[in-house]
């Protein structure tokens, strides 16, 4: 790939539903979740290089650390048998700390880069999850059943279902840890046992039974949240509103794209602040 440059994305994660099912002795929750993907992405261009450099772009790069970056974290899983060096300039288009597990889905789009094209084995997700707890689920990008703290996934077949989804973040950064550090009932009860979803009309049916055990803690700690809620909630065809991952992004289902796009409009005439996106789920 010498003077060949090499585009990956790193797609946006919605947990569509999350329960804390309970705590191991480390600390860490255990969750049980359902996560689908997004066309919306940040952008990974990889060049052979002299050395590992790693420069940012775009409209959510200007908080981003070079050295505590999870790109580099992802390099270094294959150090020992990896002898080129990539210049990569991330185009970083999700927010930081939103609840779409952005810094996840870039390491993971740079170890399907590698395991891809040097046709290295994939690490395990043990391995893996040591850079995050969503990067298993990040590597696969396809819509999933989480289990553990992250590192338990379980492809699910959404191939029957036709949903569109409208993301709205408030510009408001959200700590996952702190939100979990404010957890009280951690022994909640699993998700709901299901096989296949055959209809749009029975996936939003059994989600709506379903919920987010983070959703009340983070919109208690940051209020907007409840607006971005209650606007996606007023939209016209809203089929399920709710909270992704630990916030801040919220997020509406959809019927088709026409019904989408006019959500996203009418949630950007109410406030041009947030970043308000819409894409096919997959």
């Amino acid at each position: 790939m010498k003077d060949i440059t090499v585009e990956v994305r790193g797609r946006a994660k919605i947990n569509l539903a999350l329960h804390v099912i309970g705590v191991k002795a480390d600390g860490y929750h255990v969750l049980d979740s359902i996560v689908i993907f997004t066309d919306i992405s940040d952008s990974l261009f990889i060049k052979k290089n002299e050395e590992n450099r790693l420069t940012f772009t775009g409209e959510f790069s200007k908080s981003l650390n070079v050295k505590k970056n999870s790109i580099l974290q992802a390099l270094k899983l294959f150090e020992n048998v990896l002898t080129d060096r990539f210049s990569i300039k991330l185009e970083k288009n999700l927010p930081i700390g939103a609840g779409l597990g952005g810094g996840s889905a870039d390491a993971a789009a740079i170890i399907r880069f590698i395991t891809s094209y040097f046709s290295y084995p994939m690490p395990s997700h043990k391995v893996i999850s040591k850079i995050g707890a969503d990067v298993p689920a990040c590597v696969l990008s396809k819509a999933s059943r989480i289990g553990g703290i992250g590192e338990l996934v379980r492809p699910i077949d959404i191939s029957g279902i036709d949903l569109w989804i409208v993301l709205v973040n408030p510009r408001i950064f959200v700590s996952t840890a702190s939100i979990f550090q404010e957890v009280i009932e951690k022994n909640n009860e699993p998700l709901e046992p299901f096989n296949h979803f055959s209809s749009s009309n029975q996936f939003i049916d059994y989600l709506e039974r379903q919920r987010n055990d983070l959703q009340a803690i983070t919109a208690n700690k940051f209020p907007e949240i409840n607006l971005v809620l209650r606007t996606i909630e007023a939209t016209n065809g809203v089929l399920l509103t709710r909270m992704s991952g630990s916030g801040s992004t919220c997020f509406g289902l959809y019927k088709s794209q026409e019904i989408a796009k006019k959500a996203a409009s009418y949630i950007n005439k109410k406030s041009n602040k947030w970043w308000v996106k819409f894409s096919k789920v997959n």
